[in-house]
């Protein structure tokens, strides 16, 4: 399986994640806490992938920058 592709599994993973998130019914500082959870556990995820696999993409960076933001 290639890195890129697993990235961008994991993409999809944490948009649906965000959107399911959204949708719930919490209060504003629980929903901001419960967003940062997942997406600490997606960087991770992707760390991992990645190490695992090797670095043969730059979507790497791409990736770590939109969830840094």
């Amino acid at each position: 399986m290639k890195v890129c592709n697993v990235i961008a599994f994991a993409g999809g993973m944490l948009a649906g994640s965000v959107l399911a998130l959204l949708f719930a019914p919490k209060k504003g500082v629980e929903l901001r806490n419960d967003i940062k959870g997942k997406l600490d556990d997606v960087k991770r995820q992707v760390d991992e992938t990645v190490a695992k696999y090797g670095g043969g993409c730059d979507c790497k960076e791409s990736v770590q920058v939109t969830v840094e933001e």
